[in-house]
């Protein structure tokens, strides 16, 4: 069994006490942690305010016998007679007797002291440390263990005053009246510190009965909480709406189709939808289980009224739906039949344009051959005839390139066009273009640069149909540039985060195919000087068959295939294209292609 099927099948009052000792047991927890934290602090402050209280006392024992040093040394005659008490001593012995007749601890100590019994343990070094280190700290306390019993420690700073000058100032090492050597101390100086052992059992253990005694009153207060919500819920919630699903059954049990038709009995009469009354329950006292109530008998009363029109409903439905199925089935029929003849005429379209194309590039090249032959037996003094070959050899060229787009077009549509690469020295492309455009743009008098940027690496392509993007590029820029115009293609390297940036990029509109990513990318751009293009045309123009207008067509002819070509070969090499343009202002066309292709080839 799954545990969503378990969930659905656990009560409302089981997942009620669950969820309330669950928020109880967390709530004790938090609790707990406070209580103890709280009681300690408490016992922690206890202790220190009666550490406080002994140190003070001491310091009271010191201060008496300080001020009355003058009248313990001195006879009636005011001569002085040393009798080896001081504040010191005083202060010291009373500390120790106070420590042997209690289970308290006093003493006086500092890092060098002057007895080796007031030589500091290890918490009172670390105190006396920290008062040397921190002229600002003046007392350290804190829990240890000692003997196995737990005790408070506490340690207070005792500064050097004016009446400890007498005994422990300058000049340091010189000896005192007591016959120890001065330690140089002046007034302020740290002089050592009193330290304080109270036994902390006591203390502990009332901590520890407080707590306890917090928590068991939280927990009978919480375990009563819980169960006066449980029976609340119970009398309120649950068993009103056990009696109402008791209810809902019996509503199904009379509409079943089991010998019931539309919510008549087996003997034909109606039975009631509503067993029972409700209200007459004492449990149902509050507003919402009312309102629910009420709802109830409106469902049912409406369902009643459903049910005796059920059946034909269904069945008038159920013819609806098998016409509406015969209808579909026709119409897909007919949409699979209207799909194969689209199919079979795009075939018979690409197998027309292809042998049609191929046909005529056969005698197009004998006619330009000809015509290159006939050119080299002219002599050119005769103008006319010159001008007459050049004009054939001129469209001959141009009725050739339509001709290989609509075969290279036919191809692609076809999809017998596949991907062979290989590795593609740009240089070389861009040279051999370079070599057959020249000579078309000085004859027109345009002015056609190329550059290379140094930073282009090898790249992994299709040679061929790279070569053939990148001439119809340069081919219409030349067509559409004016004599004394100038077309220029460059090549550059761009990582894709770089690409995105670029004003080129981001002020040019896309045209399609795939925007490179991962790795680097080649930009090859062609701009020129000619006539422009409108932003409402840039897509337009790399459409089939479709030029800016008409009087483009007239002007400088052209079959609309070769930007058509260009989006399409750069597409299947993984790259695309972009157009930034303007009439009167120039063209420029981008190319963006990947240094290494990642897609599958075709065999």
């Amino acid at each position: 069994m799954s545990l969503e099927g378990v969930g659905r099948k656990t009560g409302l009052r089981t997942k009620l006490i669950g969820l309330l000792t669950a928020v109880l047991v967390l709530i004790t927890v938090v609790f707990l942690f406070y209580a103890y934290e709280d009681q300690r602090q408490r016992a922690e402050r206890e202790l220190l305010e009666e550490s406080r209280v002994l140190v003070a006392e001491m310091d009271a024992v010191w201060d008496f016998i300080s001020l009355n040093q003058n009248t313990i040394n001195y006879d009636s005659d005011g001569a002085y007679d040393y009798k080896g008490i001081h504040c010191a001593i005083a202060g010291k012995s009373v500390a120790a007797l106070f420590s042997e007749r209690s289970e308290y601890s006093i003493r006086f100590t500092n890092l060098n002291p002057r007895n080796i019994y007031n030589r500091p343990d290890t918490y009172e070094t670390a105190a006396l440390e920290t008062f040397l280190r921190d002229s600002s700290a003046s007392e350290m306390w804190g829990f240890e263990e000692e003997g196995g019993k737990p005790v408070f420690r506490y340690v207070e700073v005792m500064k050097v005053s004016d009446a400890c000058v007498d005994c422990h100032g300058r000049p340091a090492g010189e000896i005192d009246e007591t016959g120890y050597m001065k330690e140089g101390w002046d007034v302020g100086d740290v002089a050592g510190a009193v330290s304080v052992v109270v036994p902390a059992e006591s203390a502990l253990e009332s901590m520890r009965a407080a707590v306890a005694t917090n928590v068991v009153f939280f927990l009978l207060v919480a375990t009563a909480m819980v169960v006066i919500i449980y029976v609340v819920i119970s009398r309120m919630v649950t068993e009103p709406l056990t009696a109402l699903r008791s209810a809902f059954s019996r509503v199904a049990d009379q509409s079943s189709p089991s010998g019931t038709k539309g919510g008549l009995g087996p003997a034909g009469e109606e039975a009631p939808l509503i067993a029972g009354s409700l209200d007459s329950s004492p449990l149902f006292t509050t507003r919402e289980i009312d309102g629910l109530v009420e709802q109830y008998r409106s469902m049912a009363e409406r369902l009643n009224t459903l049910y005796d029109s059920l059946e034909s409903q269904v069945a008038e439905r159920t013819e609806q739906l098998q016409r509406a199925n015969d209808e579909l089935e026709q119409q897909r029929k007919r949409v699979e039949e209207i799909n194969e003849r689209l199919q079979r005429d795009s075939r018979y379209k690409s197998d027309f344009l292809a042998i049609v194309s191929h046909e005529l590039r056969t005698p197009l090249t004998s006619i330009l051959a000809f015509t290159d032959l006939l050119e080299q037996e002219i002599s050119p003094d005769n103008e006319a005839a010159v001008k007459q070959l050049d004009e054939i050899d001129k469209n001959g060229a141009l009725l050739l390139e339509m001709v290989d787009n609509v075969l290279e077009c036919a191809r692609i549509q076809a999809g017998s066009e596949s991907v062979n690469l290989e590795l593609i020295d740009l240089n070389d492309i861009v040279g051999m273009i370079e070599a057959a455009m020249s000579p078309v743009a000085v004859k027109k008098g345009v002015l056609f640069e190329t550059r290379v940027s140094a930073a282009v690496p090898l790249i992994e392509s299709d040679w061929e149909k790279l070569r053939r993007a990148i001439v119809n590029l340069v081919s219409n820029a030349v067509k559409f540039t004016p004599s004394g115009g100038r077309v220029t293609l460059e090549v550059e390297y761009e990582s894709p985060a770089q690409l995105l940036r670029s004003d080129r990029w981001r002020s040019a509109t896309f045209i399609g195919g795939e925007v490179p990513s991962g790795g680097g990318v080649v930009a090859i751009t062609v701009t020129d000087s000619g006539i422009g293009i409108p932003a409402d045309k840039h897509v337009l123009v790399f459409e089939r068959f479709r030029q800016e207008n008409m009087s483009t067509v007239r002007r400088y002819g052209g079959s609309g295939l070769g930007l058509s070509l260009v989006r399409d070969l750069v597409a299947m090499l993984e790259g695309c294209v972009t157009l930034r343009s303007a009439p009167g202002e120039g063209s420029t066309f981008s190319l963006y292609v990947p240094v290494a292709f990642e897609g599958g080839i075709d065999d």
